[in-house]
């Protein structure tokens, strides 16, 4: 489950929960409607993939769901010298990801109703199958950027754009589904972690995770010694960030923070509030059964 959807199957960004995340069912964004776009997926992909003028299809406006999609393939990224990913919207700033995408915004022009959804979609991974002169080809990206063509279905950096396109980047037809980042080369630069922005005080912080197995859900804390928690909304003033609430800013005493992941997976980190003010620090996160 990658995106939340209405009954006419638009991308929304979910409401802030009523209660604290205290567990993934508490975290979990409700499910896509069923639009019947996976059948046409399913079709798109039954032939052998071998097309003439793979380069140059015509532009159209992607068809989506909540496991991926089928449309346009492009490339914003250099073919003959690919390398990491320096920047995007998901503001992770330099990298050393080298199989990096970025998704589309909107269904047809201008409509906001695509897969990127205000940034939740940052550090979700991709299977990438686009239709070439010797057939299917594919690759996994990770997602750290959002499409600046209304036509974009995915549009792939340097390294996977040669690894599809070879020398002749271009606009191809093919198919994403949304995968785990876990056992793919290329796709990080590090274990997930939690990084605090660059300009945080204790006045105001956020915080994002990078390389995460999947998308982010929700992010959560809770005290250990007492019933108290609460939630990380998700940040107005820039896309992937998380707002570091005013009672973890000021506290001097050990909180856990609980990172759901769109798959159900959750990550922890038993930190003390304040340090979530430090800017420019990272904190590894660790995988737990609860």
């Amino acid at each position: 489950m990658i995106c939340a959807c209405d009954d006419s199957g638009n991308v929304q960004a979910p409401d802030a929960p009523s209660k604290p995340i205290r567990s993934v069912q508490d975290a979990a964004i409700p499910p896509a409607a069923n639009t019947g776009h996976t059948d046409a997926f399913v079709a798109a992909d039954a032939d052998d993939g071998f097309c003439q003028a793979c380069d140059s299809v015509a532009a159209s406006n992607p068809v989506i769901d909540s496991t991926g999609g089928y449309g346009n393939i492009t490339a914003y990224g250099s073919v003959t010298e690919p390398a990491p990913s320096r920047g995007g919207a998901c503001n992770y700033g330099s990298t050393g990801i080298l199989y990096y995408a970025a998704i589309n915004v909107d269904r047809e022009s201008g409509d906001g109703r695509g897969q990127w959804a205000a940034g939740r979609i940052c550090g979700q991974c991709a299977r990438v199958r686009a239709q070439t002169p010797e057939g299917w080809k594919e690759t996994v990206v990770r997602i750290v950027d959002k499409c600046p063509d209304q036509y974009c279905g995915i549009d792939l950096g340097g390294a996977p754009a040669r690894a599809l396109m070879g020398n002749r980047p271009g606009r191809y037809q093919g198919s994403w589904t949304f995968v785990a980042c876990d056992g793919y080369e290329n796709v990080s630069d590090g274990e997930p972690s939690i990084s605090v922005k660059d300009g945080s005080n204790p006045w105001w912080a956020l915080i994002q995770v990078r390389n995460p197995p999947e998308a982010v859900a929700a992010i959560a804390w809770s005290d250990p010694e007492s019933d108290q928690a609460g939630d990380f909304q998700y940040a107005g003033e820039a896309e992937n960030y998380y707002s570091v609430p005013e009672q973890i800013r000021t506290r001097s005493k050990v909180v856990r923070i609980s990172v759901f992941y769109r798959d159900g997976r959750i990550q922890t980190l038993d930190i003390v509030g304040q340090a979530l003010t430090r800017e420019g620090a990272a904190y590894p996160l660790s995988f737990t059964d609860k």
